[in-house]
């Protein structure tokens, strides 16, 4: 309960004491005149006793009020800790956060580069108003930022404001208010390559690394799975692929990890892709590789690599990528050669190592592979992200949709493309009209 107390005046005066030459009935403190006169006093949901000090006695029965109905119905938030400035509150919930060591490496550069600099130096009560954040994402707009950069960034400051919120310091996350509208990033369709393609891009892979191709688009891996794969995670005689382990880069080193969301997963190998492998492992030895386990100060774990660089290194994707990668799009002419005395390739945004994953992806749905057996496969926590993400069909797929209409709307019209003209046994269809009229 809060409680208005008049800490100039003593509460239980004793026989002997004075009294009060300015207030009359009143018995002086020590403090009298000293300071602001009414003080609120109260106990935190934690149970710790607070104090706040008014100069007007109205203020105090206001702050009161507020203080039973704030303690009543889980609202209270602690004025102290609201003076925190959100810089020194964001580095504090950097280092309680349970994240990865990657994922904490980018949250940091989130928080250095982007929301110390513009917002950091603001106390926490402040962000009660949105104001701050409506400003903060215009200036981002203003450098300019993509609006899927703006998101993420975004997701980061209002994890921090969500862990406020818990913690008693803001009443709401100002991200979430009604009036801050975040920049909408336009829709962009992953577009699956073609057959032809593929073994296009597969042929000016290394030798020693087409097998890894194959494996991206046989089986759906990511880049630091394949990086990351052993003979021991192959098994030919049932016919899968087990996903045990990646290599991913924390901060500038490389370390192995679990799978992406720590998960573990077994995919189905095809015939052609265990061929691949077969012939992989019979021409080209294993390399030994150690590298630290999960953080770059974890403990070194040994693995077998099939697939590793020219100078029997884990591959570095951001060097794969440049280099290897960037040469098989030449090869197959999805980028032009390099220019004589360029440094680099020409950008292809589009067409990562990650598109033989996305086609991959939507050559199983078109073989007909549930959504939920190939998000398992794809090491997708949600089936419902596996189905936004590869609605889409494979680029032969409009033919066979027209033919499936045809097939509804002219089944037993004998009309020239009725499946049944031609065939003994076929049933009388609904017409043409009747199936659209329903």
């Amino acid at each position: 309960m809060a409680t208005v107390y008049d800490t100039w005046h003593k509460s239980h005066p004793r026989p002997t004491d004075k009294p009060c030459r300015e207030h009359r009935g009143k018995y002086p403190t020590a403090d009298h005149g000293k300071g602001k006169r009414w003080q609120v006093r109260y106990r935190d949901p934690q149970g710790r006793q607070k104090k706040e000090d008014f100069e007007l006695k109205s203020k105090a029965d206001t702050r009161v009020a507020e203080l039973k109905a704030a303690l009543d119905d889980g609202t209270y938030v602690d004025p102290a800790a609201t003076k925190v400035t959100l810089g020194v509150y964001a580095q504090k919930w950097l280092k309680s956060n349970t994240a990865g060591p990657t994922t904490e490496v980018r949250y940091g550069g989130v928080i250095r580069n982007h929301i110390v600099g513009r917002l950091g130096h603001f106390e926490m009560r402040v962000f009660n108003d949105p104001e701050p954040v409506r400003t903060w994402i215009k200036e981002l707009q203003d450098v300019p930022l993509e609006a899927s950069t703006i998101g993420g960034i975004g997701d980061v400051l209002s994890s921090i404001f969500d862990a406020a919120v818990d913690s008693g310091i803001l009443k709401r996350n100002p991200c979430r208010a009604n009036s801050v509208t975040w920049p909408k990033v336009p829709p962009k369709p992953v577009v699956p390559w073609t057959r032809e393609r593929v073994l296009a891009v597969l042929d000016g892979l290394p030798a020693s690394f087409r097998a890894g191709g194959a494996v991206g688009v046989g089986c759906g891996l990511r880049q630091g799975e394949i990086f990351a794969l052993t003979e021991g995670d192959i098994d030919f005689e049932g016919g899968w692929l087990h996903v045990n382990q990646q290599i991913r880069i924390v901060g500038t080193k490389m370390v192995f990890a679990l799978p992406k969301g720590d998960k573990i997963r077994s995919v189905p190998m095809s015939p052609a892709t265990a061929e691949a492998l077969r012939t992989h492992i019979a021409e080209f030895k294993a390399t030994a590789v150690t590298l630290p386990w999960h953080r770059p100060d974890g403990k070194p774990k040994r693995l077998e690599l099939l697939f590793v660089d020219a100078k029997g290194k884990p591959y570095n994707r951001s060097v794969f990528n440049q280099g290897v990668w960037k040469r098989a799009l030449a090869h197959a002419g999805v980028i032009p050669p390099r220019v004589t005395g360029a440094q680099y390739f020409e950008a292809a945004p589009d067409d990562g190592m990650h598109a033989l994953r996305h086609t991959y992806a939507s050559a199983q749905l078109e073989g007909g592979t549930s959504i939920k057996a190939l998000a398992v496969y794809l090491g997708h926590s949600d089936p419902g992200f596996t189905l936004r993400t590869y609605t889409h069909l494979m680029p032969s797929s409009e033919g066979r949709s027209r033919s499936a209409a045809d097939a509804f709307l002219l089944a037993g019209t004998g009309v020239e493309g009725d499946p049944g003209v031609g065939r003994e046994g076929t049933s009388g269809g609904m017409c043409p009209q009747c199936a659209l009229a329903a």
